[in-house]
């Protein structure tokens, strides 16, 4: 018998993870059903965590991963994207407000922006979480982490 984070690990090597403008992310158009325990799995981590919005890097895929595990949160999802070197929250973020950072996996550059805008709109981060652990993600100062798998899920 599996365990759920050995189902989610098979999960997310069925999606695979790809590289993408804000780092990689999971391929979650080529499965809905994978994508779902992913996110489930992901969500389950999260729940002590009381978090209010899941934010993510814009982008399909990450879009659609938020919003199954904002679903099982009773979270909202907020978008942060970067246009002419200008980065902000759609929609924006309250002060006061329970984040989570949320990405299938964290390049330092990417996460450092997303921890600063956070900071700067008086948002507290809850918890920084990924699919895949990386090394990003050990160096989070003041904030927890959590992720779904340990490193490399292939």
């Amino acid at each position: 018998m599996t365990t759920p984070v050995q189902d989610a690990g098979a999960a997310v090597r069925k999606l695979g993870v790809s590289p993408d403008t804000y780092g990689p992310t999971l391929n979650t158009h080529t499965d809905p059903a994978a994508t779902e325990l992913v996110g489930t799995a992901l969500a389950d981590l999260l729940t002590s965590h009381a978090v209010e919005q899941v934010v993510v890097w814009q982008g399909p895929d990450d879009a659609v991963l938020a919003h199954v595990v904002a679903r099982r949160l009773g979270a909202a999802v907020t978008r942060a994207s970067e246009l002419e070197g200008v980065v902000g929250f759609y929609p924006p973020v309250a002060a006061g407000t329970r984040v989570a950072l949320l990405g299938a996996a964290w390049e330092p550059a990417r996460l450092r922006t997303l921890l600063n805008l956070a900071a700067t709109a008086r948002a507290e981060v809850a918890v920084v979480a990924a699919v895949v652990a990386t090394p990003a993600l050990a160096d989070v100062p003041g904030a927890p982490t959590a992720a779904l798998l340990p490193g490399d899920p292939r």
